[in-house]
């Protein structure tokens, strides 16, 4: 089972190492270009005292932004490890049972002394442990080397004037920590469960694709905000020509607010109230025109006794909203994984 499993995988395992070959040529050799750029920019300073922190963010954006081998490399790295689970799922789910119940393989193969359920026990052990050893170590290499990037994001100012975001951005959040492996499991598990229904390979590879991209869209806007009820903080909107704030105008509404300053976290919303509590709806006043004068806009604004009220994950919930995350996925699989059982054991293919 094992050598046989190994004989229809080989070139996988071929075009995985080649991957993480890839992946360390491009990562090992740069890895001390993030840190060196955390460091010159005096981050550490900031870290330790909170002081000087808009400054060493100024500087450290700007040096991000000036070398465009770390703005490539971690993108790079967040997109290839996004499109991953589908890739697992196409290339190494769909092919473990469709392949047998397209080519008939399947009147033989299950003849021969080895029951069902142990072929696919033993083949999504080994193909799956293959699939989680890989989004593993390519997790490792990336989140290792943008390490000083999610810090600097952590830090006082980092949400207003980093050059990258941060690591509970929706995106980077599923390409770093621990989310990459359970969204693994969940690729090569849909891709199974599409094999084994569908019967064709390329009808399941573009099933499981679609079935892995939906969900990797859903899961940040629906689930992951739901995974712990977000904090709320207020306050009073205040414009003065030295406080950074956004006056815009469309079309006769006016829309304000200030900027949101909770280092690391996650802001889920954001919204500007009136003084009675309700959603701030009202026309803009005549001085905020064009013809009027920005003092008595401010002035005006100001009377009006707004509220600025964000709704935020802070950043000391990252690991648990990971955990979470991750065990889910891993649950499901298993339960898809379960499911394909059962469903192969009651003779799908007779």
């Amino acid at each position: 089972m094992t050598w046989l499993t190994w004989r229809q995988y080989r070139m996988h395992g071929w075009l995985a190492l080649a991957l993480l070959a890839a992946a360390c040529a491009a990562l090992l050799p740069t890895g001390g270009r993030p840190a060196d750029l955390y460091d010159s920019s005096g981050l550490p300073g900031c870290a330790r005292t909170g002081a000087g922190c808009a400054q060493a963010q100024s500087a450290f954006a700007a040096a991000v932004r000036a070398d465009p081998a770390v703005t490539s490399l971690f993108y790079l790295g967040v997109v290839v490890l996004l499109v991953l689970p589908a890739v697992l799922g196409m290339f190494a789910g769909v092919p473990l049972v469709a392949r047998e119940l397209e080519s008939g393989a399947f009147r033989l193969t299950w003849t021969q002394g080895v029951t069902r359920t142990r072929w696919l026990v033993v083949r999504l052990v080994l193909v799956g442990g293959s699939v989680l050893a890989l989004s593993g170590l390519l997790t490792w290499l990336v989140s290792r080397w943008a390490a000083p990037l999610d810090r600097a994001a952590a830090l006082p100012g980092g949400d207003g004037g980093s050059a990258l975001p941060g690591r509970f951005g929706p995106l980077v959040f599923a390409a770093h920590g621990l989310a990459p492996a359970g969204w693994a499991l969940f690729g090569f598990a849909a891709g199974v469960a599409a094999g084994l229904l569908l019967r064709r390979q390329v009808a399941a590879m573009a099933v499981a694709a679609a079935v892995v991209v939906a969900a990797q869209v859903l899961v940040p806007l629906v689930v992951r905000p739901q995974l712990a009820a977000p904090v709320r903080a207020e306050s009073a909107v205040v414009l003065a020509p030295d406080r950074p704030g956004v006056i815009r105008i469309e079309g006769e509404r006016l829309y304000v607010s200030t900027p949101v300053a909770v280092p690391g976290a996650w802001v889920v919303s954001v919204r500007t109230l009136a003084a009675d509590g309700r959603p701030f709806t009202a026309a803009a006043p005549g001085v905020c025109g064009p013809e009027g004068s920005p003092r008595l806009c401010r002035e005006t604004i100001d009377a009006m006794h707004l509220t600025q009220r964000v709704e935020y994950q802070p950043a000391g919930r990252y690991w648990a909203f990971q955990w979470t995350e991750a065990g889910a996925l891993a649950l499901l699989s298993a339960a898809v994984a379960v499911g394909c059982a059962v469903r192969l054991r009651r003779g799908v293919a007779a």
